[in-house]
């Protein structure tokens, strides 16, 4: 795959202040005074290569209760040598403190808008939500060329391993540039170890949405899960770390020779849910790193729900078709409406 040629930026601005070459530092960027009289504000890492590139801005935890990203973040950063850097990384590692205090999906604050995901392009005098939302999009998504956010399963026991992109953009020049750049990031960041790329709508209310719609190409990851032990989160955690560090030698950021490799691509009507029909505790056969992209039988047996409170088996959840399990659950407790399972019905490779 041809790398993409790094653009020419004379000058970068975060926040007022104006970021030189060579520079590897922490800018909190302030949001509002709280309550318990303190103040909150994002955490920006930046490194600035001494040479020019592009600008590659990464979020995460923008829902409080995926925290598997931020070990990833680190280890990536500490990595970096910002001389023999090209280009501009900006990582914002927390996007929603708040919700990650409370380690919930959602700002605890009492108002319509508490999920971030939903909350772009934000407002400056709004929620807090809403005021987080703004920011990311003034520090990270205006000053990008390429944008990606990274997502874990939850505290409900999600598993997940793969690469989002938007395979349809409406807009003839974002699908005619910045689309096609969007496709050549999911596959690099692919590579470095999740495999499966699946194609899905982006909405223009999230971050890479918004990003698209302004001609930013922009991914969305989905890696790993909350509560898992370290030797169960560990392969996640190295397909966060090598799939950025692929898409950073892809982009020409770094030194290198990036990894190339078939991928399993799905698009979003090509799937089916495996969802149980009450709530109980969820018994999963299908937690291990090895199961996530994993091939499975029409009629195999994915997980069995039990009544907590008779101890009696209720219900077999099975899979519908043969396919590729993308979505998966630790065993514990699911509430009716919640997912269990997700196969992929119909994929290629790429």
């Amino acid at each position: 795959m041809r790398r993409i040629n790094p653009p020419k930026r004379e000058s970068l601005l975060i926040d007022g202040g104006e970021i030189e070459p060579g520079f590897k530092g922490y800018i909190p960027l302030p949001i509002a005074g709280m309550l318990g009289g303190g103040e909150t504000a994002l955490p920006l890492h930046c490194v600035r290569g001494a040479s020019s590139g592009p600008v590659l801005a990464v979020q995460a935890c923008v829902h409080g209760d995926e925290p598997q990203p931020v070990r990833a973040l680190h280890n990536v950063l500490k990595k970096i040598d910002a001389e023999k850097f090209r280009g501009t990384l900006l990582m914002i590692p927390v996007a929603n403190p708040f919700a990650f205090a409370d380690f919930s999906r959602q700002s605890p604050d009492q108002h319509e808008q508490t999920n971030l995901w939903g909350a772009f392009p934000g407002n400056p005098k709004g929620t807090l939500t809403q005021r987080y939302a703004a920011k990311i999009r003034e520090a990270l998504i205006d000053n990008a060329d390429f944008f990606a956010e990274f997502h874990s399963g939850g505290r409900a026991g999600r598993i997940q391993n793969r690469v989002d992109m938007d395979p349809g953009v409406k807009d003839p020049e974002v699908k005619g540039s910045a689309g096609k750049k969007a496709r050549a990031m999911a596959l690099a960041f692919a590579r470095g170890g999740a495999g499966l790329v699946h194609g899905v709508p982006l909405s223009k209310a999230s971050a890479p949405g918004y990003a698209l719609s302004r001609g930013i190409p922009a991914i969305s990851v989905e890696i790993g899960g909350a509560y898992l032990p370290e030797a169960e989160e560990a392969p996640y955690r190295r397909c966060l770390e090598e799939g950025l560090w692929n898409l950073m030698v892809h982009l020409g950021m770094l030194a290198g020779r990036e990894r190339h490799s078939r991928l399993t691509y799905f698009d979003v009507s090509h799937r089916a849910e495996v969802n149980p029909s009450a709530g109980g505790y969820l018994l999963s056969r299908k937690t291990r790193f090895a199961d996530i992209g994993g091939r499975v039988r029409k009629g195999q047996l994915l997980g069995e729900m039990l009544d907590p409170y008779t101890l009696e088996v209720t219900e077999e959840l099975r899979s519908p078709s043969d396919g590729i399990l993308f979505f998966s659950r630790c065993s514990g407790p699911v509430e009716v409406g919640n997912k269990g399972f997700a196969i992929a019905t119909k994929t290629k490779k790429i």
